[in-house]
């Protein structure tokens, strides 16, 4: 009978030679549907075998513990097709497979009521947009505080409300358009631990430290709400736009 690695097993075996050659799941006993369909596809079972022997050799902090255990909850079995899964695998992978996965810090805030997990060579920001309610990402060598890889600044308010309101956003019939500097451009349906959001990168113009450019940058913007409060999350144009950013976004909870 066919056993491969199973993660969420891993996460709770002791990391010895014994568990690494006994660590699976009977396919015959798989329950879940993200086991079944695993189950039922080579390709899925390699790269579940592939994920979990790197996890197995990756140093155990306690963050990627919980970064292990927060992937598997809301990216891999909320899957529910060959296609989803094998792009969940393989974006775990990538994130293991790279030595920043060791470098990641988790900021919490019961005030704003947030908290996301980001690189520890970036900082934290603790306002931003001239608000209490906004703290943002920076690189170390940026050269104020006005400057910024990432914003993020919390309302009260459903999903349709602050994106509308406090963002750039507007609903056409069942879809999300985002207004950009010279045009619109189709949001995308996100969601995450305990939330739904929509995101866009659209055109937009760009300033520094010399003041606002016309030319134009593509900014980053989304909007995260649990029904009842929300996060308007967006990017200057410049920087911030890249897989990382993507990663905090993803992570970002409500804690109330």
């Amino acid at each position: 009978m066919k056993k491969h690695a199973c993660l969420a097993l891993l996460l709770l075996a002791p990391i010895t030679v014994t568990h690494l050659q006994a660590a699976g799941f009977d396919c015959a006993k798989a329950s879940t549907e993200v086991e079944k369909i695993i189950c039922a596809n080579p390709q899925l079972s390699t790269l579940d075998e592939q994920l979990g022997k790197l996890y197995q050799a990756a140093s155990k902090t306690a963050a990627l513990k919980k970064a292990q255990q927060h992937w598997l909850r809301t990216q891999r079995d909320t899957c529910h097709d060959d296609v989803c899964l094998s792009k969940a695998y393989q974006q775990r992978i990538a994130e293991l497979s790279t030595p920043t996965e060791k470098a990641w810090t988790l900021f919490t805030d019961k005030q704003l009521g947030i908290a996301f997990s980001y690189p520890a060579q970036r900082k934290i920001s603790p306002q931003c947009h001239d608000s209490k309610n906004c703290v943002a990402l920076l690189e170390p060598a940026m050269p104020s505080q006005t400057d910024y890889l990432i914003a993020f600044e919390i309302f009260d308010g459903n999903l349709d409300q602050i994106a509308v309101d406090k963002a750039i956003f507007t609903k056409n019939g069942q879809n999300w358009i985002a207004q950009g500097r010279s045009g619109e451009y189709p949001a995308e349906l996100i969601q995450g631990d305990g939330w739904q959001g929509i995101k866009a990168v659209v055109d937009c113009g760009v300033s520094d430290e010399n003041g606002f450019h016309a030319a134009a940058g593509e900014c980053l913007w989304a909007v995260i709400s649990n029904g009842k409060r929300s996060v308007v999350i967006d990017t200057q144009g410049l920087v911030g736009n890249d897989e990382l950013s993507l990663r905090t976004i993803q992570s970002i909870r409500f804690l109330n």
